[in-house]
């Protein structure tokens, strides 16, 4: 078994478990600056509109609310709200280093190190606490963004098996920051609020670990409506004070 971090390419060992460079938690006044645009549609020369401002329901177990860019370091700028009764199932990693703020509410993140696998893969999730006289594995499969919505693809046919998890609970005025392609997942509670602040894309495409079959098709992105979004950036601008 070969033992180190897998990176994007497969290869070389990615940072992890460390706050991403040049992506720290976003100062309140820029929060709130934000906000108060994507609510009023009133942008300005320092925060621009985003490309894509459509709230959707992410997959992940939350709604991913656009809210700006940042012109002084391209920053992308989002409103995360987890809803009742879902949480972030699979674990994953991302194209963009990233820094969240908790508005509300609490996030239990756990960091994973990953090695490929080279022996038969076996149920049992070390993360739910399941036994098991092998490591357990998953399949790695791409998860690739579209504008109408996404697909997997899980045609790599690579194997890992998770070596190490470890988890922080980051709770109310507290923020975390990862680097791209490192592995996570994360459980909030339900209403729980984000400020996101991501940087470009490095890639195109994530990863996700899975256990079964996938299905490759493309699926659409479920929107979320216009009084649903404004609901949901007065309670992020209450947060704030």
């Amino acid at each position: 078994m070969r033992t180190g971090r897998v990176d994007a390419s497969g290869t070389n060992p990615v940072p992890h478990h460390r706050e991403a460079a040049d992506r720290g938690p976003v100062p309140q006044g820029l929060a709130r600056s934000a906000l108060i645009a994507a609510l009023h549609d009133s942008y300005d020369d320092t925060l621009l509109a985003p490309a894509i401002a459509a709230p959707v329901a992410h997959p992940n177990g939350f709604v991913k609310l656009p809210l700006a860019l940042v012109v002084e370091g391209s920053r992308r700028l989002f409103l995360h709200v987890w809803l009742a009764g879902e949480e972030d199932s699979q674990a994953h990693d991302h194209r963009w280093d990233f820094s969240s703020t908790v508005l509300r509410g609490t996030v239990h993140n756990s960091l994973l190190d990953i090695t490929e696998a080279d022996e038969p893969l076996c149920d049992g999730d070390p993360l739910l606490g399941a036994e098991s006289s092998r490591s357990p594995g998953y399949r790695v499969v791409r998860y690739e963004p579209r504008e109408w919505g996404y697909r997997f693809d899980a045609s790599c046919g690579e194997r890992v098996v998770v070596t190490e998890h470890r988890t922080a609970t980051v709770c109310a005025g507290d923020a975390y920051g990862m680097s791209a392609f490192t592995f996570h997942r994360a459980r909030a509670l339900p209403g729980t609020m984000t400020l996101v602040a991501r940087g470009a894309p490095l890639g195109r495409y994530a990863r996700v670990l899975v256990r079964g079959e996938v299905s490759e098709g493309p699926r659409r992105w479920r929107h979320v409506g216009p009084s649903e979004r404004r609901g949901y950036l007065r309670e992020a601008l209450d947060c704030l004070g």
